[in-house]
């Protein structure tokens, strides 16, 4: 019986562990901070560790700025030592590293990271190396739940110099089809008129880049986000004030808008007009079928919309 009543205890103090917080890894994230501040090129490094709770993780965020002089190779090494410690003693913590050095910005995300620190190296040189003389490249990347095995995922955006404009990112996207991209990593250039076109997976297809070409206005340039299943999210700003209650600027917003919205067509889409300080103007969502009335514009370019594709019916 005595033998008994222990194992009940054991059973008993088992179970309400279950529930117990995982322990605190603070002591490891300070020596990751150390470590990476005293590699070659970092100027400052920061790291917040909030401590494990019951349910939930330790989440840690490595912040680090290295010089404008900072070489691919010195990039590379900061990543490779935040990344084998996320892989490593902070496996099931909540991980994000982020690196300023200067056109290049690196974001990687990990919390039960399925990659090799060889393949986060490759895909951080990869996109260091694309971008060309002039340019800045953001990284923005992820290891979880990544298919076929041993791969990053993420995307790949090239910025234009001061000065450009639409008409010089298809050339841009043609340049950087050399890289041979990985198609688990989406490309995108931007242009430094606000234009931008971004692809989910691999380099966006001639066809998609012709269309957003034809999408395209100098008085308000798109940024748009597409999809491999064809969704697009479109975000548009005009460079001068509009009243739309003024009947000559809100036929000017009409000559803008309707032959952007005719170009995006009868599909999956997310339209957004923004004022010159970013206000609201209007925000058509024919992706998940959601009307608005934020804007003073919502309205009428809405049934106009309707009137041209007909009734939003989401999936």
């Amino acid at each position: 019986m005595r033998s008994l009543s222990w194992l009940s205890v054991l059973v008993a103090v088992a179970g309400l562990c279950v529930g117990c917080a995982d322990p605190s890894l603070d002591p490891e994230a300070d020596q990751l901070r150390a470590e990476v501040a005293g590699l070659p090129g970092v100027t400052s490094a920061r790291l917040d560790y909030t401590e494990p709770v019951t349910l939930d993780s330790g989440k840690l965020a490595l912040s680090v700025e290295m010089s404008g002089t900072a070489t691919p190779d010195q990039v590379v090494a900061v990543t490779e030592t935040a990344y084998r410690a996320f892989a490593s003693t902070h496996h099931r913590e909540e991980a994000d590293l982020a690196i300023r050095a200067g056109h290049a910005a690196v974001a990687l995300r990990a919390f039960e990271p399925d990659a090799s620190v060889g393949a986060v190296s490759e895909a951080v040189r990869t996109g260091l190396l694309a971008a060309p003389d002039g340019a800045s490249i953001t990284i923005d990347l992820t290891t979880d739940d990544v298919p076929e095995g041993d791969h990053v995922a993420g995307t790949y955006l090239v910025g234009l110099p001061v000065g450009s404009t639409f008409a010089e990112v298809p050339p841009l996207l043609g340049s950087l089809a050399a890289h041979q991209p990985d198609r688990q990593i989406g490309w995108g250039g931007a242009a430094a008129d606000g234009s931008a076109l971004s692809y989910d997976s691999g380099l966006p297809p001639a066809q998609l880049i012709a269309r957003w070409e034809r999408m395209q206005r100098p008085e308000a340039p798109l940024a748009v986000r597409a999809f491999e299943d064809g969704a697009l999210l479109v975000e548009a700003r005009v460079r001068r004030r509009y009243d739309v209650e003024d009947p000559a600027d809100r036929r000017a917003l009409d000559q803008i808008t309707r032959p952007q919205l005719r170009a995006l067509g009868d599909g999956e889409w997310a339209y957004t007009l923004l004022g010159h300080r970013g206000t609201y103007l209007a925000e058509i969502d024919r992706y998940v079928c959601m009307t608005s009335s934020e804007g003073p514009y919502d309205d009428e370019l809405e049934a106009w919309v309707t009137r041209r594709f007909g009734p939003c019916e989401a999936d």
